[in-house]
């Protein structure tokens, strides 16, 4: 789906701030909100947070698979609405504390810190000896 900077205190903040708001059982729907929703709205909020910070409208994440609620949207559409719908940029924004999450340094800074000292992205790890057989197994099975 994505990589996220917040660190693992940020992260629990946000799932905090979603089962305050929206997220509680009793506002399950099975169209209008459900688990897939769930899962979309704090996957863009981890991946896209900056961005929804920012107030860009209709965010969405480029590898989620679309077919993953288009039985709800498909429901939603149809008028199966008797619950409040899920809008996911909204609820991934709220999520995010209207923009009082702290980022504390900037991209570029971000990008800088997970390269190595010499600029240069790091190589593969080797396989062991365990997995190298696993592998050839596997491959001898074909």
């Amino acid at each position: 789906v994505g990589q996220t900077w917040f660190e693992q205190k940020e992260i629990n903040q946000i799932v905090s701030r979603m089962r305050e708001d929206k997220w509680k059982g009793v506002g399950y729907h099975l169209a209008n909100r459900n688990c897939n929703h769930f899962s979309e709205t704090f996957a863009l909020a981890l991946v896209k947070g900056e961005e929804l910070v920012e107030g860009n409208a209709g965010l969405t994440l480029e590898s989620y698979p679309k077919w993953v609620n288009r039985l709800a949207k498909t429901g939603t559409s149809l008028g199966i609405d008797d619950g409040e719908v899920c809008d996911i940029n909204d609820e991934a924004r709220r999520a995010l504390g209207n923009g009082k999450v702290g980022w504390s340094i900037t991209p570029s800074q971000r990008d800088q810190q997970c390269r190595p000292a010499d600029g240069k992205r790091s190589r593969k790890k080797e396989l062991t000896d365990k997995q190298k057989a696993a592998l050839a197994k596997l491959k001898a099975v074909k």
